[in-house]
């Protein structure tokens, strides 16, 4: 498995303004416009208005990329987000990739197909305060009379929205890192930690969730042993060695 990273510099722009900003990655929105000495600080005196009024405008995110042969000859390219903030479409080289829509989350998308060796990646965030207010009109939620009407329809830091100790500042941006991840076998997605404790003892099962294909092989390491496991998979569902490995 390769990763290639995705942090570092960017572009960001406002959409339907010809500037364009240095951004750094991961960031914000609010971030990147303090660093370029486009707005003020939202925590001094009322600029918190002039801040949240930018929000009601949608925001892109840009940069070019080189991948070399050995990730271009993996199976599948996935474009993994460890968070994206919030309402967002991603694009690859012209083409719609994906939209997210949760900012509590990681996304993966498989990408393979839009790759090339020169690349150009684009995302697009949508406002948070028009998207909460058109919702809210259409079908009213109770929330909280600190915050913003409608905020309950975004997973999106509910803080974000005015509490009673702080201010109405919806941020948007690539918050956490973003990398490509090459594939060809198969990736491990998770393991589940079993335990059975009895007599005094506990027996520790290892349950892994592979996506892939075929018959896997690894190595469990404890602070006093290396146990080896054995592991059948096919795609689209988990392994399994079930297997006690340390009593």
């Amino acid at each position: 498995m390769l990763t290639y990273s995705l942090n570092g510099q960017w572009s960001m722009g406002i959409v339907g303004r010809k500037e364009q900003y240095e951004a750094t990655v991961p960031g914000s929105v609010y971030s990147d416009l303090l660093a370029n000495g486009a707005m003020e600080d939202p925590y001094y005196r009322d600029n918190e208005l002039p801040a949240l009024a930018l929000m009601e405008n949608d925001f892109t995110y840009e940069r070019e990329f080189t991948l070399d042969e050995d990730m271009l000859s993996e199976e599948e390219i996935l474009l993994h987000f460890e968070g994206l903030d919030t309402l967002a479409d991603v694009y690859l080289n012209g083409e719609w990739v994906a939209a997210a829509d949760n900012m509590h989350r990681v996304w993966d998308f498989p990408v393979k197909k839009y790759i090339k060796g020169e690349n150009i990646i684009r995302i697009v965030f949508h406002s948070p305060t028009k998207f909460i207010r058109e919702k809210q009109a259409e079908d009213p939620i109770p929330g909280t009379g600190d915050a913003m009407y409608g905020f309950p329809y975004l997973r999106k830091a509910h803080c974000m929205f005015g509490w009673d100790w702080g201010p109405r500042l919806p941020d948007a941006g690539i918050w956490r890192d973003i990398s490509l991840v090459g594939v060809s076998a198969g990736r491990v997605l998770s393991v589940q930690v079993l335990q059975d404790h009895r007599d005094g003892k506990v027996d520790l099962s290892l349950l892994p969730e592979i996506e892939g294909t075929g018959i896997w092989s690894a190595t469990v390491t404890t602070p006093t042993t290396s146990y080896p496991l054995l592991m059948r998979a096919s795609r689209g569902a988990p392994a399994n060695s079930g297997v006690p490995i340390y009593t």
